[in-house]
């Protein structure tokens, strides 16, 4: 007896698959700006938690095909209102967050701004409250841990001539 298609098992119906456990990151762009003095760039993020947060200019990398390089041009711009050629990349910080996605932190290389550079910023006001140029030592008392870190150890890289720096939660990783 010969066999057609009518005699095969009928196929069963495709299976969605499994979802898939991806890992998920936010990608952030900071830049590190200085003046002649060594004077460090911070901005202070408008905010409703009860703690002023300090850190470097810059923000999220958007989805898609945007670059932290790419994000780091556009933050400046939208942020501060200037212009910018981010130079070397002087480190990556891996930060853990309690309950929250954990953030890749690329810190690149903004260069020294001079006093016509400075009074050109201009904040958007729906993300910045205020900036200040800020020795690395008041930066230290401004910043949380993981963000002086960031800041003592892209001025260390940026110093050498090196990086990037690797770091996790501001801290440099043991090789």
């Amino acid at each position: 007896m010969s066999s057609t298609h009518t005699d095969l098992p009928a196929r069963k119906p495709r299976e969605a698959a499994a979802p898939v456990d991806r890992p998920t990151a936010l990608a952030k762009a900071r830049v590190l700006f200085t003046d002649s003095a060594g004077r460090v760039l911070l901005v202070r993020l408008c905010s409703v938690a009860a703690r002023p947060h300090w850190g470097l200019p810059g923000g999220t990398v958007e989805a898609g095909s945007e670059t932290p390089r790419d994000a780091a041009v556009r933050e400046i711009r939208e942020e501060l209102a200037l212009p910018c050629s981010p130079g070397r990349l002087l480190s990556v910080d891996w930060v853990r967050r309690p309950d929250d996605l954990p953030r890749m932190v690329h810190v690149f290389d903004g260069g020294q701004l001079d006093e016509r550079d400075l009074a050109r910023i201009r904040l958007d006001e729906t993300e910045l409250g205020e900036w200040r140029m800020c020795a690395p030592e008041e930066a230290r008392q401004l910043m949380s841990p993981q963000s002086w870190g960031q800041l003592k150890e892209s001025l260390t890289a940026r110093a050498a001539g090196r990086g990037p720096a690797e770091l996790v939660d501001g801290t440099p990783v043991a090789h």
